[in-house]
């Protein structure tokens, strides 16, 4: 098979293209001019997503089987940036390939924020719901979905939204870690907020499925863990794995809601994506940021490969092996 990946050099997509190149595929990554390294073993197409007439030209596409696109932003500066990033590279994107009247699978990665949270424990959303995003990323998302869906008609393509996901090369859970490392936990105001949270693996497998599966053509899926849990419960399971006793600190939501403000401006100022901004508070707001992957499970036999101690611990791991937890050795390049 020969795949076609945007956003290659991302969290997700690193371990997409290691799994493909692992499993004997040919991976052609389409990066920007000043793009990240994406892993070794690839075929590095340099595109401008902004221009069509780049991606008209680009000869990733010729005898391709699929392409996967997680090329965007979680973070910036802007709620402008959002669709910049996610929708229009999106749309032109899926306009290349049609005016060249190629037939690919399109795999589009969407977001459990497009779907917006569940109204409480009992009640997981799944793809039959009315999507609600409650912030800017979540809405630049579920604007990307239908752009893919109006090209329904011309290509085949399926659209999958992970939850939290967390394993190799992820920067936010790595937060976590540190923070345990030093004997402390701090929750924005969500210790005792539930979610569905993923190991990276188990995502990448979901993919692969959805792409291989005729049946999965102009559809939606979730893919998530079987049960939902407390990010206090989170912090426990990371605690273990890095073997320390940890305090656990839930953060007042008003302070996070300052934070947030606070952030927000500071990153207008210098023009950088802060850790702390309104869309983070507004996530925060929501209890239950659970979804059900019952239908991924029906459709093409979706499921965990690993429960959650043990992903976490696996995740634990990783960090030391690779130099990103104070102390471990420091690992080659993590494009390598």
């Amino acid at each position: 098979m020969i795949a076609v990946v945007t956003g290659g050099s991302g969290f997700i997509g690193q371990n997409l293209v290691r799994r493909l190149l692992t499993d004997g595929h040919e991976v052609r990554c389409l990066v920007r001019p000043l793009g990240r390294p994406v892993p070794k073993g690839t075929n590095r197409y340099v595109v401008q997503f902004e221009e069509p007439r780049s991606l008209l030209q680009c000869d990733a596409f010729d005898g391709a089987h699929v392409v996967f696109h997680l090329a965007g932003t979680t973070k910036a500066v802007r709620p402008e940036a959002f669709a910049a990033a996610n929708v229009i590279p999106t749309r032109h994107l899926l306009g290349a390939i049609t005016a060249r009247r190629l037939y690919l699978k399109f795999v589009f990665v969407s977001s459990q924020a497009a779907g917006g949270p569940a109204p409480d424990r009992e009640r997981a959303v799944d793809e039959d719901e009315v999507p609600h995003p409650v912030e800017a990323y979540g809405r630049s998302k579920l604007e990307a979905e239908r752009v893919v869906q109006t090209f329904a008609n011309r290509l085949p393509a399926t659209i999958v939204r992970p939850c939290s996901v967390f394993g190799p090369y992820d920067r936010d859970f790595l937060t976590l870690f540190r923070l345990a490392d030093r004997g402390i936990l701090l929750y924005p105001g969500i210790a005792e907020h539930w979610a569905s949270v993923l190991h990276v693996d188990d995502v990448i497998g979901g993919l692969l499925a959805a792409a291989k599966r005729e049946s999965s053509v102009c559809r939606t899926y979730f893919l998530s863990s079987a049960e939902p849990v407390k990010w206090r419960t989170i912090g426990e399971h990371i605690a273990a794995a890095v073997g320390r006793r940890v305090r656990h600190f839930d953060v007042y939501a008003p302070l996070v809601s300052t934070a947030s403000v606070a952030g927000e401006w500071l990153g207008r100022l210098t023009d950088t994506a802060p850790l702390a901004n309104r869309s983070k508070a507004a996530l925060s707001r929501h209890r239950f940021w659970i979804c059900s992957a019952e239908r991924a499970r029906r459709e093409f036999g979706f499921k965990e490969t690993r429960s959650l101690p043990e992903a976490l611990r696996d995740t634990y791991y990783w960090y030391r092996q690779s130099g990103w937890l104070r102390g471990s050795r420091r690992a080659d390049s993590a494009v390598a």
